[in-house]
């Protein structure tokens, strides 16, 4: 079969199982994942879906049939995965996920051992070598046992040892696993740490029936009403895979991921002696800078994606990255964004404050915020970006990443999504007001520029 080069995304590879992506395809991705790191080390594990693990056997024959050594650690989260990888000093971890995408969607992301993402133009040099692979067969699989590892206890032990604070806390909290891989790990763990947990959709169910696996406002329906009848502290919902989280206050009200990202930035930076760089992509708010520049630090801003705030991080002695999709990486644990790290390091706050979430969140300034997204085939969408660019110049667009004209009261960006076919429009300014002008003016300019 061609293989749609498509699949190969800026942060991972993608694509729905038996169409664009298959066994075949991705037995393709290991071998020359294989042939290029002989010898080396590499965890893989998968997420609940339904194509996971025969995604995993083929990409492990694929890693072997390369000249790469490999262990399975199963089942999982992404966390955990991540964190074997990490622990065990492997060369590699791969994950097979499809993140927060429907039900016949899978894919791949692939970090190295420390918790550093592989770069897109790494991604992209696999992709070119398996197309010049698309015509050829792959020598004979090998068809040997897999070494399979479980790393649960130690992964566990691991987060249980770094929020000793936590520790019989008896917090009531809401969780919605969303009937992803986090209900292999997070109910666990909570329960064991102190937790009064409160499970929600925290059945594995790979056709995610009771609501998307992209947790947002419309989908944690259920969970914001629940958290209010069950007088809890918070609520949480994790996405399919484990890697982003979103938080619910005491009153039953979504946190944004800005107001989030604030809280424990703030927090992190306070705590920290020495280190005073929090990294954040061009799509977080502006408020950011008021916050963390109040307390001594610096922000330094990035491309949107976890790829690139986990790269500053690690170039910048960063003490924390964010961005507003909801990854959040905290450096004093491990470099890659392991969700579970977000309400474990919240709780750690409202506890040392003994405050409620609502409480701590007022005590920030807020500015009207809002993200639209606006349907656009992956074929076309670079091309309408490069017009609004060349459209746009009168506005001196900063374009880091897709196009941002800033303005005395606000800001718009525009940027093409890497892992949809999707055009995304962020909107911030200092009053609503100025927000509806933002957002009707530059809708309408993206709307049009999408329909000719």
């Amino acid at each position: 079969m061609k293989i749609d080069p498509f699949i190969f995304r800026a942060y991972d590879i993608r694509g729905i199982f038996g169409e664009t992506l298959t066994s075949e395809i991705m037995a393709k991705i290991g071998f020359v994942i294989g042939k290029d790191n002989l010898q080396k080390e590499f965890v893989v594990g998968n997420d609940i879906r339904k194509s996971g693990k025969e995604l995993a056997d083929n990409l492990i024959k694929g890693l072997k049939a390369g000249g790469a050594k490999v262990v399975y650690s199963g089942t999982n989260a992404f966390g955990e995965t991540l964190f074997a990888g990490w622990k065990l000093k492997k060369y590699a971890s791969l994950f097979l996920t499809g993140s927060h995408l429907p039900p016949e969607w899978n894919g791949l992301k692939l970090y190295y051992g420390d918790g550093e993402p592989f770069t897109e133009q790494e991604i992209m040099n696999i992709r070119d070598k398996v197309i010049e692979l698309d015509s050829e067969k792959i020598n004979e699989l090998p068809t040997d046992e897999i070494e399979q590892i479980n790393i649960r206890k130690e992964y566990f032990a691991f987060l249980i040892s770094k929020f000793p604070k936590l520790k019989n806390n008896k917090l009531k909290i809401v969780l919605d696993c969303g009937n992803g891989s986090m209900c292999l790990t997070a109910p666990e763990l909570l329960k064991e740490i102190g937790f009064d947990v409160v499970e929600l959709y925290c059945d594995v169910d790979p056709e995610f029936p009771n609501r998307e696996s992209q947790p947002t406002f419309e989908s944690t329906k259920v969970l914001r009403k629940k958290v209010v009848e069950e007088n809890a502290d918070f609520g949480m919902a994790f996405d399919g895979d484990g890697d982003r989280c979103l938080i619910i206050d005491e009153k039953g009200n979504m946190i944004g991921s800005n107001e989030t990202g604030i809280v424990l930035g703030k927090y992190i930076l306070k705590n920290s002696e020495d280190k005073k760089i929090v990294i954040a992509t061009v799509s977080c708010s502006m408020r950011l800078e008021n916050e963390i520049n109040a307390l001594g630090g610096e922000v330094i801003r990035t491309p949107v994606g976890h790829t690139h705030i986990i790269l500053n991080c690690k170039k910048h002695n960063g003490v924390f990255g964010m961005e507003t999709s909801g990854h959040m990486v905290m450096p004093e644990y491990f470099l890659f964004d392991d969700a579970l790290l977000i309400p474990l390091k919240l709780t750690e706050i409202i506890l040392e404050k003994n405050k409620k979430i609502s409480e701590i969140i007022s005590e920030l300034t807020f500015y009207p915020f809002e993200e639209f997204a606006f349907e656009c085939s992956d074929e076309k969408k670079f091309k309408v970006l490069e017009n609004l660019k060349n459209n746009l110049k009168e506005y001196n667009p900063c374009l880091m990443d897709g196009l941002k004209i800033s303005f005395d009261d606000g800001w718009i960006l525009i940027r093409v999504s890497n892992t949809s076919p999707i055009i995304r429009l962020s909107v911030e300014a200092t009053t609503k007001e100025k927000l509806d002008e933002l957002k009707e003016k530059f809708s309408r300019i993206l709307n049009e520029e999408i329909e000719k």
